[in-house]
Order: structure tokens, then sequence, then C-alpha cells
């Protein structure tokens, strides 16, 4: 059956340390303290073969440990093979059939306010170079759509959910990336696009799981790194590096399927994450949520 095996233990461990030196190697000064700040990624790991939503998972492994009088841990991942309820943004269905990389993770925040907004776009860049990595043009679209040729490769849909009994905020993000799927819906032929079919072959999910968990913590750990010290720069630039919305004339709106939007022009992005956005008649907006469609 095509999907994930079951990874754990001394196997995912050797793993992620060997990338862990490559990620060492890659960079100069401070690697070992941004990594340490983002090393609670993956350290619990929670697999299934399938799943309503990997979301709703993370939910419950907040609400039952937090029944018991325990601190749920940040960083916990939650893997499926398959998702049967699968929906992004705006409670539109995601298909997300075996052959896919669908996990989530739970984070507690760690940075205050006005670095709040960059957590999702961090999630965006970190599987964005996993996947550049293996040599795949992927491009970011604001807010976390990842992109090749004009065709969904996947995204990454971010969400807030606060403990039944403390209150205590809790981000969720849950990551689907089209890897060896290749058998797409009809209203998805022409929209979607996986990693197989661009490459002509099968993708080793394992790898690129790990792959994907690695700059996770190192973007994680460089998120909390950059809020200590007071500039943001090396993520914002990391982002605009990435994407392809700088410059674009787009549609901008909240659920763009069921509501018009407004036409503007994108011209960057704010140090704490807000899309600056140049409206007819030369107003600027900045944004931080909705969406937006090329022109």
């Amino acid at each position: 059956m095509e999907g994930l095996d079951i990874i754990t233990g001394d196997y995912l461990k050797e793993e992620l340390d060997d990338l862990k030196k490559r990620e060492l190697e890659r960079h100069q000064g401070g690697a070992k303290e941004i990594l340490r700040r983002g090393g609670m990624i993956g350290h619990r790991i929670y697999f299934y073969h399938i799943l309503d939503r990997t979301m709703d998972e993370a939910k419950r492994y907040v609400n039952v440990l937090e029944r018991q009088g325990l601190t749920p841990h940040s960083g916990t991942v939650f893997l499926a093979k398959m998702l049967l309820c699968g929906h992004g943004r705006y409670m539109r269905p995601w298909y997300a059939p075996m052959g896919g990389l669908w996990y989530s993770i739970l984070l507690y925040p760690e940075v205050d306010i006005p670095y709040f907004n960059l957590y999702p776009l961090t999630v965006g860049i970190a599987c964005c170079e996993a996947i550049s990595e293996i040599n795949i043009p992927v491009r970011l679209k604001w807010i976390n759509d990842l992109m090749v040729d004009g065709k969904k490769l996947g995204g990454i849909l971010s969400e807030t959910y606060y403990s039944p009994i403390r209150k205590d905020p809790y981000l969720i993000f849950g990551i689907g990336i089209n890897v060896n799927n290749i058998d797409f819906p009809m209203p998805l032929k022409d929209k979607a696009i996986s990693l197989r079919q661009i490459l002509g072959r099968k993708i080793d999910l394992n790898s690129l799981f790990i792959s994907t968990l690695v700059k996770l913590i190192w973007y994680i750990g460089l998120l909390h790194s950059v809020e200590a010290k007071g500039s943001t720069k090396p993520l914002i630039k990391a982002w605009i590096n990435y994407t392809d919305s700088i410059k674009r004339r787009v549609i901008y709106g909240e659920d763009l399927e069921s509501s018009s939007g407004e036409e503007a022009r994108v011209v960057g992005i704010k140090p704490d994450g807000g899309l600056i956005l140049e409206l007819t008649g030369g107003r600027r907006r900045i944004v931080y949520s909705g969406e937006i469609i090329y022109c």
C-alpha cells in the first residue's frame, strides 16, 4: 500500500540529527542557538493510518491532556497517511489521499505581538525550502500556498486554538503537500499538481517529511531568535526570496470564491508580516488575512 511507513525511534532520530548537522554547516554564527530554540518541533510524533483531520487530532490532544492536568507539548506533530475530511481555508475541501504528506504541528507561541503574525510565514518558508532542495521551482503565494507553474502543490492552514480549561492559546499548522498522489478529482485536475507529476518518479515520503521537520526546527528557532534581537530581517528576506507575490497585480479579499474583492498591487511586506497593498488611487492598506488572486 502506497504511503508512509511508521517512522519512530532510532531511525527518525538519526535522520533528524544528520540533517541538523547539515543545517549547522550551511549557516554561520548562532546556528546552534537557533536550532536549540526550535528543537521542540518533532520531539513527539503521533502517526495514524487514517484520520478525518490532523488539526482536529491536535485539538483532541490538547483537550485530553489538559483534562488530565497535564501540559500539552509544544512542537508535537500529528501525521496521517490519509485524511477523510480535509479542508483548507474558508472550509474548502482538501483532497488528501494516500501518497501525500499530511500533518499538523501544535505550537505554543513564544513570541509577542507584533511578531505573532510571522509564525504562518515561517512555516511556509520552511516547507518551500525543503521542497526546493529536491530541485522543484516552488514559489509562495501569499499567505501560504505552495505553487509550481501556477498550480497548487500544497498549502499551510493556520489556526489559533484555546485550550478548554486554562484558555491557553495554541497555534495549529496544518501542512498538506501533494507528493506521490497523482489522481486529482475533476475540479482540481487543472489547478493542482504533485511532486511525482513534476519529477516523473516517486518521492521518498519519509525523507521529505524529515526534511520539512528540520527546516521547521531551523526557521521556528530563527523566529524565536530574531524576536529576542528585535529584528525580523532574516525571516522577511527568506520569505521574499521564495514568493512571487511582490509587485503583482492582484484581486484581494476574503473568500474570493464566494465574494468579490478589490484590485490592488502588492508593494511589499512589513517587518511584522503584514502584506502591503496599493489600492486604486494610490491608497495603501496593510492586511494580515484574506487571500489574493493574481490578475
